[in-house]
C-alpha cells in the first residue's frame, strides 16, 4: 500500500503553542487556507487515491473534507488516529504546564520513555499500537492501492516510528508541520 499522511492544518492552539491533545479545537483561517493550498497542489499534481481516512476531531475532519471535496471523494473516520490524550497538560503553553506541574514537566514523560504518559493521559506507545491498529486496518482494505490519511502531529510520529524502525529516541526528530504530508510503501 501507498500511504500519504497528512498532519492538519493550523488551528489556534497551534499558534499559540498550547497543547491540543484531545481538546477539539477547529481549524483557524490559516488551518483552512493551508488544506486549501494542499488540496489544490494534490489535485494540479494529478494526484489520486483509493480511499481517504481521517481522524474524527474537528481540525483533522475539516482537512480531510477540504482535500476530499477537491479531489471529488469521500472521506472516513477511524476514531483510532485521534491525538495522543496530553492529560494534564491538554490546554496549557509549555510555559504554563511548567508552572503549574512543575515536578510533572520536569519528568518530561513523554520524552524519557514510551512506557511513560502525562497524568491522565497516554503513553508514547499506547499512541502508536491505536493508530497502527488504524493503519493495519486501512491495509486489510487497501492492500494494493494508495491511501491519504489525516491525523495529527503526535500520532503522525507515532506511525512514522514504526513504519522507519525508528528507536524511541530517533523518533522526535521527526516533525510534520500542518498540512506537511509525507509517504510511506507499507
Amino acid at each position: 500500500m501507498k500511504l500519504f499522511i497528512v498532519r492538519h492544518g493550523e488551528t489556534d492552539h497551534n499558534l499559540q503553542g498550547r497543547m491540543q491533545g484531545r481538546i477539539d479545537i477547529p481549524l483557524n483561517a490559516t488551518g483552512l487556507a493551508q488544506a486549501e493550498a494542499l488540496a489544490e497542489r494534490l489535485a494540479d499534481e494529478g494526484r489520486s487515491f483509493d480511499a481517504i481516512f481521517a481522524s474524527p476531531m474537528l481540525r483533522a475532519k475539516r482537512t480531510a473534507e477540504i482535500i476530499a471535496a477537491k479531489l471529488n471523494m469521500p472521506v472516513e473516520f477511524d476514531a483510532d488516529l485521534v491525538e495522543v490524550n496530553m492529560g494534564i497538560f491538554e490546554n496549557l503553553t509549555r510555559e504554563e504546564a511548567e508552572a503549574k506541574y512543575p515536578e510533572v514537566w520536569a519528568q518530561n514523560p513523554l520524552r524519557r520513555s514510551i512506557y511513560d504518559y502525562i497524568p491522565e493521559g497516554e503513553s508514547p506507545q499506547q499512541v502508536e499500537e491505536r493508530a497502527m491498529r488504524a493503519i493495519l486496518r486501512i491495509k486489510e482494505r487497501f492492500a494494493e492501492k494508495t491511501v491519504l490519511v489525516v491525523c495529527h502531529g503526535f500520532t503522525a510520529r507515532m506511525i512514522n516510528r514504526h513504519m522507519m524502525n525508528l528507536t524511541f529516541d530517533e523518533m522526535h526528530e521527526f516533525i510534520l508541520k500542518n498540512c506537511e504530508m509525507v509517504e510511506y510503501d507499507f
